[in-house]
C-alpha cells in the first residue's frame, strides 16, 4: 500500500480558533476510516481541510498520486448531509448526478448514458427527472452519492452519510457502498455508529482523543 495523505503536526482551525493542534495522520491508498467523536471536536473541520476548503494554520498535508509522488491534483468527492441540501431548490435528479461528472466529459450523449448508469447503479433511475423536494431522506441520499461517484474520486469523504435516514434504508445504503466504491478508492466516514459503518474493514480515528 502507498499513501494518499499524510498530516505532519497539523494545526487545524480558523483565524480565532484552533481545534486540532499537533495532528499527525497517514492514510494509505483503499483504506477505510469510520472519523467519530462528539460534536464539537473538529471532525468536520478535518475534512474540510483535507478538501482543500480550509487552510492549515501549520505543519503540513501531503497528497500523494498513485505513484507515491505528491500531487496537488487529487481527485475527491464530497457527500454531504442530507439536512445540509436546500429541498426547495429547484433542480432535478438527473442534474445533480450531472454536476458531478468531469468538466472534460463533452458529449451530451455521453453524459447522459453516464448519468442513466450511475442513477440505475444506485437504483433511482425511474426518478431522473423528479425535482429533489420530492425525493426521501434515502432517494436524496443515493442522489448524492451517484453525483459522488460521478467524478470516479480516489478520495470519498462521506459526512454521516447514515444520519437522517430510517434502518431500512441505512442498511441498503451501506450495501451501496460495498458494491459500487472500488478497492482502491479511499473512504473516510464522519460518523456516530461506528457499528453500523460496514465491515471489518473499517478503522477507527477517535478525534476526540486529539481534540483541544
Amino acid at each position: 500500500m502507498s499513501p494518499i495523505l499524510r498530516l505532519e503536526d497539523a494545526q487545524l482551525g480558523y483565524a480565532d480558533t484552533l481545534v486540532l493542534s499537533h495532528f499527525d495522520w497517514e492514510i494509505q491508498r483503499g483504506e477505510r476510516w469510520a472519523v467519530t467523536g462528539p460534536n464539537g471536536c473538529g471532525k468536520t473541520t478535518l475534512m474540510r481541510t483535507l478538501l482543500g476548503l480550509i487552510p492549515l494554520r501549520g505543519g503540513s498535508l501531503l497528497r500523494f498520486d498513485c505513484e507515491g509522488k505528491v500531487t496537488n491534483t487529487l481527485v475527491a468527492s464530497y457527500l454531504p448531509q442530507i439536512n445540509q441540501i436546500d429541498r426547495h431548490f429547484p433542480i432535478r435528479v438527473w442534474e445533480v448526478i450531472d454536476s458531478g461528472l468531469p468538466n472534460a466529459m463533452r458529449s451530451a450523449v455521453e453524459r447522459k448514458t453516464e448519468i442513466e448508469r450511475l442513477a440505475g447503479a444506485v437504483g433511482i433511475r425511474e426518478l431522473l427527472e423528479s425535482a429533489i423536494g420530492r425525493l426521501s431522506g434515502g432517494q436524496l441520499q443515493r442522489a448524492l452519492l451517484a453525483r459522488a461517484l460521478a467524478s470516479q474520486p480516489e478520495l470519498l469523504i462521506l459526512d454521516e452519510p447514515l444520519s437522517f435516514l430510517d434502518r431500512a434504508y441505512k442498511q441498503s445504503f451501506e450495501a451501496l457502498l460495498e458494491v459500487l466504491v472500488p478497492e482502491e478508492t479511499t473512504m473516510l466516514m464522519v460518523t456516530h455508529d461506528i457499528a453500523g459503518s460496514g465491515t471489518g474493514a473499517w478503522q477507527e480515528l477517535k478525534l476526540d482523543e486529539y481534540a483541544r
